[in-house]
């Protein structure tokens, strides 16, 4: 089933309205099923971040049975009222008029780990960080050797933290290139937390790989923030 990790910057101030549009989603929830049933979204989980330097991002996970254009393309096409209200205040809180179309490629699946006994799905927590310019290519060859050349690693390292579902998305937006992870498990902000405390060889290696890719500023000995969650539908 096709899934997608994407991130949308907050404008200044405009958090509240993000925190609206999580609550109305959870209020009407018929409206909501009938819009994601006609849209092909069968998972949506939304959060909030707030980054070092002041500024928000919303972080969000979708699942569905078409492509990310053709959901999009059916909700900003849909005549249900809650459609029309989620992309008017998107706007507002963003500054991106989603009723235009696409602001770029759909986000790229570059890694994904499953634990093969995980039935249905864990507590989520999603979070982004900014790739250094001309640094997504190693990324993605990093995410290959991660994900795909020492699979049994990255299995034992995260079943031992709780997890139980890991992927990793790049976003081609017009500030750069931004990777959204995303994580299931019984309590994904404590696999984090467990996760950065770590100095097993393959943690160790890694958040070293990490640091080549992302800023300095981020610390990858130190967990992420527990960010917002603003929206599930599960």
């Amino acid at each position: 089933m096709p899934s997608f990790g994407l991130v949308y910057p907050v404008l200044p101030g405009k958090e509240s309205v993000v925190r609206d549009v999580g609550s109305q989603l959870k209020e009407r929830r018929a409206e909501y099923q009938q819009s994601r049933q006609r849209s092909g979204v069968t998972l949506e989980r939304a959060y909030l971040q707030k980054n070092p330097d002041g500024s928000s991002l919303v972080v969000a996970y979708l699942e569905g049975d078409r492509s990310f254009g053709e959901m999009m393309g059916a909700l900003v096409n849909s005549d249900i009222p809650l459609d029309r209200y989620f992309i008017e205040k998107n706007r507002e809180a963003t500054g991106i008029d989603f009723a235009a179309g696409p602001q770029g490629p759909d986000p790229e699946l570059v890694g994904e780990w499953g634990a093969p006994a995980a039935s249905g799905h864990g507590r989520g927590l999603a979070f982004a960080a900014p790739v250094q310019p001309g640094k997504t290519e190693q990324a993605r060859e990093f995410a290959r050797e991660a994900y795909s050349t020492r699979q049994a690693e990255m299995a034992e390292s995260r079943s031992a933290k709780g997890l139980t579902r890991e992927q990793v998305f790049v976003n081609h937006t017009p500030a750069g290139d931004v990777v959204v992870v995303y994580l299931e498990g019984a309590d994904p902000a404590d696999g984090n937390r467990q996760f950065a405390a770590s100095n097993a060889p393959f943690d160790r290696w890694f958040k070293d790989q990490c640091k080549e890719i992302f800023p300095a500023f981020i610390d990858f000995d130190q967990p992420v923030p527990a960010n917002e969650e603003l929206f599930s539908s599960t």
